[in-house]
């Protein structure tokens, strides 16, 4: 299994990927969320290819997230009410296994993030639950945003092996 170093691919190619993302006529905003939602993918993907393919590989993945999100644009001025479009779709109401299941695996997830250090927790809560970015966690924890993406790249880490560990038993 390859492994990057995030946090090094993060300061050299965070900047360039941005302005690659922005050219695709995205709001900064946007281009932003992309920008970290490729980088959170490295580090959610089990195996990657060789490092030298490291930066081909980042604005692949960026320029995938940015096809996927012209395709949910698309999409949706097709429908002429889009907040009414789900209205009309089957029902997927989950079967009870499923929601046993499901609430397993909260409860992996809950006891995987209780035992996160209350700095990884922080900037992993304020990140994924609240929807801040990195430059808001930073902001508000009085950190660097580098500092803030480290640590959520530590969290998500420990995350993914504890509930693969949970899963295991």
């Amino acid at each position: 299994m390859t492994h990057w170093d995030v946090n090094i691919l993060f300061r050299t190619y965070r900047s360039r990927l941005l302005h690659f993302v922005q050219r695709r006529k995205l709001s900064w905003h946007m281009a932003d969320d992309i920008v970290q939602d490729t980088f959170l993918r490295v580090v959610a993907t089990p195996s990657l290819p060789d490092p030298q393919f490291a930066q081909s590989y980042l604005f692949r993945t960026a320029q995938n997230l940015v096809i996927d999100h012209f395709r949910r644009e698309r999409i949706l001025t097709f429908v002429q009410e889009p907040d009414k479009a789900f209205e009309f779709v089957a029902d997927d109401a989950p079967s009870p296994e499923q929601i046993a299941w499901s609430r397993q695996e909260l409860r992996q997830l809950q006891a995987s993030l209780n035992a996160l250090p209350k700095n990884l927790r922080t900037v992993f809560i304020l990140a994924r639950l609240e929807g801040k970015t990195y430059g808001e966690i930073g902001e508000q924890l009085g950190i660097p945003t580098q500092t803030a993406f480290s640590r959520m790249v530590r969290a998500l880490t420990l995350v993914k092996e504890a509930m693969d560990e949970s899963e295991k038993n």
